[in-house]
């Protein structure tokens, strides 16, 4: 089934052209990723495929009935209700319930105290987690999802991504996520200088399957423009013989001049000029050596609760080490206790000897100096002018780039300025905070293969799985006050992490639900007599809900398991894998959902006595 076609669209700002003549189809349950760089059109496209926006051109058709959830980029920066607020306006948009609401707040990781609180109180992550529930309370037929990892940590994109993938609507997600396209897409669009390319991809591979993809086209273009230009140019050598020897059949001549002219290759043609990745050439001062480049003793910091404590570990030069965890649990505090810029609670960092670091955070981008030009900020580096200048071209700000107020580019481009201060001073340790935030998918890509070159230490924190996965070859991983050193790469901390949340969420779900339903209501006497019925009758309901619910889950457990079971299972042992950890899952979904019946059985018994 179409849920939407559109044909022809147009979208133009001022005199420039972003694209025009789109045309593309989303089918029921497909998972489309919309793929390329800033200035595209993504979002521009997204917001009129949702209807916010109108097109200059063409047409859009949706199918009969169905509703939309749409989750637009910038919504949890205006948005100025309270949970409960945002919450109950989908509520009546759909046709959601009470409990489903606040079982949708138990997966987002929200309490029934953070109904009150108003959205902007929340963290960026906390916003895109409220503002993606309420979307999905609506019961929407189909979803646009515009930057929905926006701000969140790796957990929560881990979490969002299997929502994602195995939900049966139709979803187009916008997303600079590799790893997270990697796992949901079915349908890869690139939009790049007005045009829109499909790809047919596979979840698991889409993103891998969809660069092999391009690669291949692009060369077959290639081949196809070199062979049309061969083949002009013969025939412009014949047209010349036959003039230079005089040929006297001219209607002969001027038909084969006609026909060069309809062959002439167009320059539509020729192969898309790719934009050149950052030729950066990341140097340390020093060649790399097994010496010790970062050294920690009885590293502890706190604040209104412990972060980490007595941390020990050496790091030899050559090193790259990932620094993951959730969101506010010291990730670059630990990095700026690294570099020098915040002073531990206790404990000692010290350095190899001679070594020289460079560091690069989240306000990077607010270091550079105020009216200095690109090529003066570089030069704050200790580099002349043509050097400062050799390194910003090497980054595409080349030219009277240069010459350019820092203030007058964007995001990105100035954290282009920073990498260029960065290569500025050879350092032998960096240390990098978030280094790939408000980069495109090109310029991060090129930005990891600066990276993987480097042979200096690396300490990097970052929400790029696939930047980390390339990268790193030790992890840190700091959650709950605790640190813990993993002796490989990021793979191998993916799969512990995966076997101990295995191991903790059906109690942890468990003890979480059950609190929630035996929450002390106020005394008996309190309470008017329509307030006590209301209040056993929705007990009564809970506990309905969750016998049903139990059930659901016991049935879907038992059609994994006879598809499990079937021969032609084993044939694709990849779905193998995958049917093992999906009844894993259900089993521990399954206990926790009957612990949540019982809770909820005892607080109507008790509220019943």
């Amino acid at each position: 089934m179409d849920i939407v076609r559109f044909t022809a669209l147009e979208r133009h700002y001022g005199g420039k052209c972003v694209f025009e003549g789109l045309c593309g189809v989303i089918r029921a349950g497909e998972k489309i990723a919309l793929v390329g760089p800033n200035g595209a059109g993504k979002s521009s496209l997204a917001r009129i495929l949702a209807g916010r926006d109108e097109s200059e051109g063409g047409k859009v058709l949706y199918a009969r009935d169905v509703r939309l959830g749409y989750l637009a980029q910038d919504a949890s920066e205006s948005d100025t209700r309270t949970l409960r607020a945002a919450f109950e306006d989908a509520l009546e948009a759909g046709h959601a319930q009470e409990w489903q609401m606040r079982s949708i707040l138990d997966r987002f990781d929200f309490s029934g105290d953070d109904l009150e609180r108003p959205l902007q109180e929340f963290s960026g992550g906390q916003r895109t987690r409220a503002l993606l529930a309420r979307t999905l309370l609506t019961e929407p037929d189909w979803l646009i999802l515009d930057e929905p990892t926006n701000h969140l940590d790796l957990a929560t994109t881990r979490r969002l991504e299997t929502l994602v993938a195995r939900d049966p609507r139709a979803i187009l997600v916008i997303s600079h996520d590799r790893a997270f396209l990697e796992n949901v897409a079915t349908r890869i669009w690139e939009l790049n200088e007005g045009e829109l390319a499909e790809y047919e991809v596979r979840p698991g591979r889409a993103y891998t399957m969809y660069l092999e993809e391009r690669e291949i086209r692009r060369e077959q273009q290639r081949r196809a423009y070199e062979a049309a230009q061969a083949d002009q140019t013969r025939r412009k050598a014949v047209i010349a013989e036959l003039r230079t020897h005089g040929s006297h059949n001219y209607s002969a001549v001027r038909s084969r001049e006609r026909l060069l002219d309809k062959a002439k290759v167009d320059a539509a043609q020729a192969p898309r000029a790719q934009r050149r990745g950052i030729a950066v050439a990341l140097t340390a001062a020093r060649r790399a050596t097994n010496g010790i480049a970062v050294e920690i003793q009885g590293l502890s910091k706190a604040y209104d609760r412990t972060l980490f404590s007595d941390m020990n570990a050496a790091f030899t030069r050559g090193e790259r080490i990932a620094i993951v965890g959730p969101n506010g649990s010291g990730k670059s505090t630990f990095l700026r206790i690294l570099t020098g810029e915040l002073a531990p609670d206790h404990g000692s960092v010290r350095f190899g000897t001679g070594l020289r670091t460079a560091a690069y955070s989240q306000s990077s981008v607010d270091d550079l100096p105020a009216g200095a030009t690109a090529a003066e900020a570089v030069m704050e580096m200790g580099v002349t002018d043509g050097e400062a200048r050799g390194l910003l071209g090497r980054m595409n700000l080349s030219g009277s780039a240069g010459d350019k107020r820092v203030e007058a580019f964007s995001g990105g481009e100035r954290r282009r300025i920073m990498l260029a201060r960065l290569m500025a001073q050879r350092a032998d340790c960096l240390f990098l905070d978030e280094p790939t935030n408000d980069l495109d998918i090109p310029s991060c890509e090129a930005l990891e293969s600066v990276l993987a070159s480097y042979d200096g230490a690396l300490f990097v924190v970052s929400h790029d799985r696939y930047l980390l996965s390339r990268l790193a070859n030790r992890v840190i991983a700091i959650e709950d006050g605790t640190a813990r050193i993993i002796d490989g790469d990021y793979a191998t901390y993916e799969r512990l992490e995966h076997e101990r949340e295995e191991r903790i969420v059906a109690p942890k779900k468990a003890v979480v639900r059950t609190k929630r339903l035996v929450q002390t209501a106020p005394p008996a006497e309190q309470r008017t007599p329509h307030e006590i019925k209301r209040e056993r009758e929705r007990l009564k309901r809970e506990a309905t809900q969750a016998e049903q619910r139990v059930a659901e889950l016991d049935a879907e457990r038992l059609r994994l398991e006879q598809r499990f079971a079937a021969p032609e299972t084993y044939a694709d042992p990849a779905l193998v894998v995958e049917l093992q950890r999906e009844i894993e899952r259900m089993r521990a979904e399954s206990a926790a959902a009957l612990s949540a019946w019982e809770a909820a059985l005892h607080a109507h018994e008790r509220f019943s006595e």
